[in-house]
């Protein structure tokens, strides 16, 4: 029985170090996810989703096989200005250069065992973002307008196929909480695609203003009917309305009520058979409308 610890931890910390010595003498076979990097040619690009990485089962001795797991990135290299249209690769083929392996490693099996290629012309283009973000606020504040993104749209570089299909690119969903006040930061693109596109860049800002919420009432909203004939008057019962709008409190602080604007285009009022419209509204800042009075407002058409 050992006295000294020391000894004790030492015997042990030699005979665990002799057994992992011992045991990556031996030969083993592990499986490794080894990532696809393409090189595109300038006037070509790929039109077909490709793997984003290959499986290989890979053979030798323990020390070898530990020092390329720690130490080499392996890369599957795939340079497509060397094919053409329509081309199939058997991934075993030259594997072990490729790879960029050691000749006492190797590959017993790799999958997919082939890849088909298949080409179109390259193309580029500007495409507008579209927010995933998500905001929460705390009780009694509310979002103040819309989240802006800065860059609000992006380069896309890809075949020609598939960019024309494109007519937006989303964020990643980011959700903000217990959010009391304006904030800015970063969100990244979602890639939805692999390695069909490119997408540049990569990430961009976003910022949006809080504000403490509020209810305010605004009486007195003339309504105006537009494009009426020179021939023809309307009469609008009531001629006026009262709006009710929630938004921030400074937000609702800087509109002057001539700046709501209520109306209703004279064709509508034409074709109307009910006898009674709700008018459009226009508004100088994004706010929720609450209410207005009243909902429906009659009319008279009169000749002059």
């Amino acid at each position: 029985m050992f006295k000294n610890p020391k000894i004790l931890f030492l015997s042990v910390f030699f005979a665990i170090m002799l057994w992992i010595y011992l045991n990556l003498s031996y030969s083993y076979s592990i499986e490794v996810s080894v990532p696809v990097e393409l090189t595109y040619s300038k006037s070509e690009a790929v039109a077909d989703q490709l793997p984003s990485a290959l499986t290989a089962t890979v053979n030798g001795r323990g020390w070898d096989l530990l020092n390329i797991l720690l130490f080499k990135k392996l890369q599957y290299k795939l340079d497509l200005s060397k094919f053409k249209n329509e081309s199939k690769i058997v991934t075993n083929q030259s594997i072990q250069d490729r790879l960029n392996l050691p000749s006492n490693i190797t590959i017993t099996k790799i999958e997919p065992e082939e890849i088909d290629i298949n080409l179109d012309r390259y193309s580029e283009k500007f495409v507008r973002l579209r927010s995933n973000l998500i905001i929460k606020t705390k009780d009694n504040y509310k979002l103040v307008g819309t989240i802006k993104l800065s860059p609000d749209s992006v380069k896309i570089i890809g075949a020609n196929s598939v960019i024309n299909k494109i007519k937006f690119v989303p964020t990643e969903i980011k959700i903000i909480e217990d959010v009391n006040s304006n904030m800015s930061g970063l969100v990244n693109i979602k890639d939805t695609l692999g390695n069909l596109i490119r997408i540049e860049p990569r990430s961009v800002k976003y910022s949006f203003n809080v504000e403490l919420a509020a209810d305010k009432n605004f009486e007195g909203i003339d309504i105006a009917v537009n494009n009426i004939p020179e021939n023809k008057e309307v009469l609008l019962i009531p001629p006026k309305a009262e709006i009710s709008l929630k938004g921030g409190v400074e937000q609702l602080s800087k509109i002057n009520p001539s700046e709501i604007k209520l109306y209703i285009d004279f064709k509508k009022l034409e074709d109307d058979t009910l006898g009674y419209f709700v008018p459009e509204i226009q508004l100088p800042v994004e706010a929720n409308v609450v209410n207005i009075t009243p909902q429906k407002f009659q009319y008279i058409i009169k000749m002059k």
